[in-house]
């Protein structure tokens, strides 16, 4: 395990990483996979209140459809709010401490900042005009009518569309209830006016499950009494259709008829809530056993889950392993569970409805059985955080990140479970303590500290993991700007590791309290006291810890006046990182070093190294390092005289900066300087009016583009831009790859040509292009978009290696 000293700056990397390609992530609208049948009133009453209520509640029984109206209400409404639509699905969220968290993370707002989060989303929303869809609200109805009402009253263009089972109770709601779909009345002609919505809805899932079935006038009664019998839920009307694979419409009224008539006692109408546990009693019963018992082992997940973690988790005594899959095909072939649609690198996803998980939790609860896979599951997320932590400062850093973002939902559920155990505290202790880079990479410190405070709190005996999580609190609290001395923690943490015996936390401990005194005014015993921490962390061969402190100390030194101290420390981590794919220590070293060549003079130099850095940042979408690197850009461009695109770039990075609510450039005085010397010389040679206009274009860009913008011009001098077609067809080949982050032999394999080859090409490559490292590579490959696909279609003739 390795974790950061308290940091001042490089080792700051609050980022959101991106949801994997072909998901469609919290905050935006979810493509839809099947036909949306009917609703047209519902749809009209939804935009009408939406134009005279600021908030709207949509109501109703599970199954009834209030989330599929929302969305689509949402869709078609979309262009009434410039600032866009955001959607927060609730339903995995089980801890209501995190509300205002999730709803920050849906706007990709990093914790950063120490300020609550209910603050940054007023913040953040202020002036915008959008809609907020909080979606299934009532497991959390009084969380989330405590923030719709302090979120409306803070923001006067804000509306809300939420959905719940039973309204919010917000002053101002207007509460539209969700009734099921509308069926012929009995006896009623069904022809003249087509089939109405629940028929409609029937026969059209009917044509996707049963290939060949029609709505004719043979069938049309039959349909519309089964429509009828299920009061016209849509939930329950698909659970039916999933049996037409097996049995006519005739036999399933038959089967649901009986059930209805032994439950109600007569032809008298259910309640709806009973109609649809009767459906789902009736599906669940016309399972075979393996599928029963997988759909209530299923009920421990929280939102989406993958085949290997319910073959670990669920398979079991009178479901092996070997059978899962087979039972998992048959609930997806019966609608019980649904696949995600996208491709992820982990394989299929799959999640359960809240109305068929609470039904499976029902029946593991009455097995007896309901503890053992909930300390299954709990077992098994820790091993995916145990994997998570010894992969995500290697090769796979990207995959492991983003593989875990889309398990958060089960990590916080493994951390309650730990929780609500007395045995389990040690375990959550460990969990919290190993999660510490995805609550940095992913821009969850406050939720960190929330999780390592309630850890803490529930395992008081010392232990390394104990020492760890007191010094995590201590850098979380100081990286937010958190007032109030953090010494007692450290020197608990420093107690706690002399008492057992732990050196490697006697090491941090040691780096934490150094770094302390460094920026309480005493630079020579800090840095002293920072390089004996290394020494230690060295005789112990942690890798990983000497590059991050090597970027740390580096940072040290260019406060202290020592540039090129600062340098040769951050070419001794550069030259420390193996993993050619690693993204976030690589970009860190390179934004210091970047600024202590800006320090020492090197103006081209830094830019350099700013833009190679900025490439590895996008790729982790660092929206903190991403600005850090907007502005040494924009430092080179006004020293070039490239006044307009330097103030761009700068208004770029405060828009980076609102968003994290967090003080700029770490609140260095010699950053500031640096910063101040580009905005004078903007506002000289453009003016104030031109230079608000172009600081105003630049705040008003996306990150993606004022990346590219960043990327797309040289900064501090006159040369121009090296050209991709000073390459041959196979050297953009190669360089394609180096900017992927492939080693030569990697390269090698992948082009199916020799070391050798590859590393020759390597040469060429540098050479043309006049750079000098492959990071320079990776910073200009932006350039080499056009015409690349063709260029990695392989080559029909052999290669064969350049003339030496």
């Amino acid at each position: 395990m390795t974790i950061l000293s308290v940091t001042d700056a490089a080792s700051v990397s609050e980022v959101t990483v991106s949801e994997n390609a072909g998901r469609w992530a919290t905050g935006t609208l979810p493509a839809e996979t099947t036909s949306f049948v009917g609703r047209a009133a519902e749809l009209a009453a939804v935009k009408n209140r939406l134009k005279r209520a600021r908030l709207v509640t949509l109501t109703g029984v599970g199954g009834v459809g209030k989330t599929r109206v929302a969305v689509r209400a949402a869709r078609e409404v979309h262009e009434s709010f410039p600032d866009g639509v955001c959607l927060v699905p609730l339903s995995a969220l089980r801890d209501p401490a995190l509300l205002p968290n999730t709803v920050a993370g849906a706007f990709g707002l990093p914790e950063q900042s120490g300020r609550p989060a209910i603050d940054l989303l007023a913040g953040h929303l202020s002036g915008k005009r959008l809609l907020l869809i909080l979606d299934t609200c009532e497991h959390l109805i009084e969380d989330c009518a405590t923030l719709a009402d302090t979120l409306l009253r803070a923001v006067s263009d804000l509306r809300v569309l939420a959905t719940s089972r039973r309204p919010l109770d917000v002053p101002g709601e207007h509460a539209l209830p969700i009734a099921p779909l509308p069926v012929h009345a009995e006896g009623a002609d069904g022809e003249a006016g087509a089939a109405r919505d629940a028929t409609a809805l029937f026969a059209d899932r009917a044509a996707a499950a049963a290939p060949g079935f029609a709505l004719t006038d043979a069938n049309r009664a039959q349909v519309a009494a089964l429509c009828r019998r299920l009061d016209g839920i849509p939930l329950a009307i698909e659970l039916a259709v999933a049996r037409l694979r097996a049995l006519t419409v005739e036999e399933i009224l038959s089967r649901l008829d009986t059930r209805f008539l032994l439950l109600g006692g007569g032809r008298t109408t259910l309640p709806r809530h009973q109609t649809l546990k009767t459906t789902i009693d009736w599906s669940h019963e016309l399972c075979g056993p393996d599928e029963r018992v997988l759909w209530a082992r299923l009920a421990v997940f929280a939102g989406e889950f993958g085949l290997d973690a319910v073959e670990e988790v669920c398979a079991g005594g009178d479901l092996p392993a070997e059978r899962i899959m087979d039972a998992l095909i048959s609930l997806v072939d019966q609608s019980v569970v649904l696949r995600v649609d996208g491709e992820t690198p982990g394989g299929a996803r799959y999640r359960m409805l809240d109305t068929i998980r609470e039904y499976g939790a029902e029946r593991l609860a009455a097995s007896g059985e309901a503890e053992r896979y909930r300390g299954r599951h709990r077992d098994h997320y820790l091993g995916k955080v145990r994997e998570f932590e010894a992969a995500w400062t290697g090769r796979r850093q990207l995959l492991a990140v983003r593989g875990l973002i889309g398990e958060q939902a089960n990590v916080r559920l493994a951390l309650e479970t730990c929780l609500a155990d007395p045995d389990g505290a040690a375990a959550g202790l460990e969990l919290a303590v190993k999660l510490w880079g995805f609550w940095h990479c992913s821009g969850l410190l406050t939720e960190g500290r929330y999780w390592l405070r309630r850890v803490l709190a529930a395992a008081p005996e010392p232990s390394p993991a104990r020492v760890l999580g007191l010094l995590l609190t201590v850098w979380f609290m100081d990286l937010q700007g958190e007032p109030g001395d953090t010494r007692p923690l450290v020197e608990e943490a420093a107690r706690t590791a002399r008492d057992i015996g732990d050196e490697y936390g006697m090491a941090w401990c040691v780096a934490f309290s150094s770094h302390t005194s460094f920026f309480r005014g005493d630079p020579r015993t800090g840095i002293a006291g920072f390089t004996e921490a290394r020494r230690r962390l060295a005789l112990l061969g942690d890798e990983t810890a000497m590059v991050i402190t090597g970027f740390q100390m580096a940072f040290m030194h260019f406060l202290a006046g020592d540039a090129e101290a600062a340098i040769e420390a951050c070419d001794d981590a550069l030259r420390r990182i193996e993993a050619p794919d690693e993204c976030w220590m690589r970009s860190w070293s390179l934004w210091v070093k970047g600024i202590a060549l800006w320090g020492r003079g090197d103006r081209r130099a830094a830019v350099e190294c700013a833009r190679a850095a900025i490439v590895l940042k996008q790729r982790l979408n660092d929206l903190i390092g991403i600005a850090h690197c907007l502005e040494v850009i924009a430092w080179g461009a006004a020293a070039g005289g490239r006044h307009e695109r330097s103030a761009v770039l700068l208004g770029a990075a405060d828009r980076l900066w609102r968003k994290a609510a967090t003080e700029p450039r770490f609140g260095s005085v010699l950053l500031q300087e640096f910063l101040g010397e580009a905005v004078e010389a903007c506002r000289t040679a453009l003016g104030e009016e031109e230079y608000a206009q172009a600081r105003a274009r630049g705040s008003a860009a996306e990150v993606s583009e004022a990346v590219s913008w960043a990327l797309g011009e040289e900064e501090a001098g006159d040369a121009e831009r090296p050209s991709w077609e000073l390459l041959s067809r196979r050297e953009r080949q190669v360089a394609a790859l180096v900017a992927e982050g492939l080693t030569n032999r990697e390269i090698a394999a992948k082009l199916v040509i020799s070391k050798r080859t590859a590393d020759a090409h390597v040469e060429h490559i540098l050479s043309k292009l006049g750079v000098s490292s492959r990071t320079q590579v990776a910073a200009l490959a932006p350039g080499l978009a056009s015409g690349l696909a063709s260029d990695l279609a392989p080559e029909p003739a052999p290669d064969r290696a350049p003339a030496e």
